[in-house]
């Protein structure tokens, strides 16, 4: 757990990424990972998720790197706490926290779509959540 830089977050729910993933497998997401001069996006069909990887398309994707991934489904709730997550050699995305998980916070990128976006907790980045400020 020393990996895993969070403030201020909810505790989070018994759930990994590899086991968020798993029941979406065959269902087409989108990857966002470091790339130069912009971000490599990486549309496909979700697969081969182990403990250590998934494959989106033909891109396998280390779970131990800087990435996150765009779902193309509803989002149920958000819970009231405003989130920034970095990544190194991503940068910084702001949203509204859905869940955080064991090793990945799932919230919904402010703006944008209303589609959930999960971030992976490890050596590469930092998330911060706040208790949205009451009007």
């Amino acid at each position: 757990m020393s990996d895993i830089d969070i403030e201020g977050c909810p505790a989070p729910q018994n759930i990994t990424l590899v086991q968020r993933l798993q029941p979406i497998v065959g269902r087409t997401v989108t990857v966002f990972q470091p790339g130069f001069p912009q971000l490599t996006k990486t549309t496909g069909k979700l697969s081969n998720v182990t403990a250590f990887s998934f494959t989106v398309g033909s891109t396998e994707v280390v779970i131990q790197t800087s990435f996150f991934i765009v779902l193309n489904e509803r989002v149920k709730t958000a819970k009231p706490f405003d989130l920034t997550a970095t990544a190194e050699d991503i940068g910084e995305l702001r949203g509204k926290l859905i869940r955080v998980g064991r090793d990945f916070v799932e919230f919904v990128q402010v703006p944008g779509r209303v589609v959930p976006t999960l971030f992976p907790l490890n050596l590469f980045t930092k998330v911060i959540c706040e208790r949205e400020h009451e009007e």
